[in-house]
């Protein structure tokens, strides 16, 4: 009875090794699938922050503002999408820093939506340089995985 049990076990478990290997992606079809969310996703940011270096300049710091919350939401909604994505098992430390860095990147924009709201320039600046610099660092966790439009672009953002 035991052997058979074992047997049983063995068969069972045999058959289900496969299946959990094919359900992770490799990292080509990984980077590819996020890529395929990100596209539009980054598209939609450019459409939303054009013309906002200008508004910033001329003052419009409301107008600015919106300009940026809307971006954030997108790139909110972008992070949490690919974050549900299966990721390749050799790469799941390296997954998992850059996604905490991109949350990072999404706070950063939050408040420079917040900084233009309160029309405080000099905040501004100073977590404007903040999202800049957790977008390059994100970029560089990742740099070995060629993404493209999951990758930060400053260009991107203004």
């Amino acid at each position: 009875m035991r052997s058979a049990i074992a047997l049983g076990l063995c068969l069972l478990g045999g058959t289900l090794a496969p299946v959990a290997a094919a359900a992770e992606p490799t990292r080509t079809e990984y980077v590819a699938q996020l890529e395929g969310i990100c596209k539009p996703d980054s598209e939609a940011t450019q459409r939303a922050v054009r013309g906002t270096r200008g508004a910033v300049r001329a003052e419009h710091f409301r107008v600015a503002a919106t300009k940026v919350s809307k971006a954030q939401r997108i790139f909110a909604r972008t992070v949490s999408s690919i974050s549900t994505v299966p990721r390749p098992g050799a790469d799941s430390a390296t997954l998992s820093r850059w996604f905490a860095a991109l949350e990072r990147e999404a706070v950063a924009l939050g408040r420079t939506a917040s900084a233009l709201r309160a029309e405080d320039v000099a905040r501004f600046q100073r977590v404007w340089a903040d999202f800049i610099h957790e977008g390059n660092k994100a970029n560089n966790v990742v740099v070995s995985f060629g993404f493209n439009y999951c990758s930060f672009k400053p260009s991107r953002f203004q």
